[in-house]
């Protein structure tokens, strides 16, 4: 039947779409051309990042895959200097701007340093 011929065609190729994150977590959720959910995120090795709701983001889909959020729009930024956010902390009434969790050997930033400064106010030498 003529109509049946009409109905818009599956495209060849994937294009990257912008769109705003709706649910972020456990589940997370876009809106592009309508709400997409279950949306995977892919980050490079080694970072694990959660888009967080009204961030714009980009998305792609292969051609039967599940839609996936590949990046973040980015503002100005430093070539070969990568920033992670996430909160800041007070060490000993100073406050120290933590740029992402940091870690050491697997001990927090914040308790090495206070176990280093420690060590050398008591004159054992840090102990690093």
């Amino acid at each position: 039947m003529w109509l049946s011929g009409q109905q818009k065609r599956p495209a060849d190729y994937s294009e990257g779409q912008t769109g705003i994150v709706t649910m972020s977590g456990g589940e997370t959720a876009v809106m592009l051309d309508s709400e997409r959910r279950g949306v995977e995120v892919y980050s490079p090795g080694g970072y694990r990042w959660t888009p967080r709701r009204g961030q714009r983001v980009l998305v792609i889909q292969g051609r039967g895959e599940v839609p996936c959020i590949v990046g973040a729009r980015q503002g100005s930024g430093d070539p070969d200097r990568v920033t992670i956010r996430a909160g800041s902390v007070s060490v000993g009434g100073t406050s120290v701007s933590l740029q992402g969790e940091v870690s050491i050997n697997g001990e927090s930033l914040e308790q090495y340093i206070i176990r280093v400064v420690a060590a050398l106010l008591s004159g054992t030498g840090g102990g690093t």
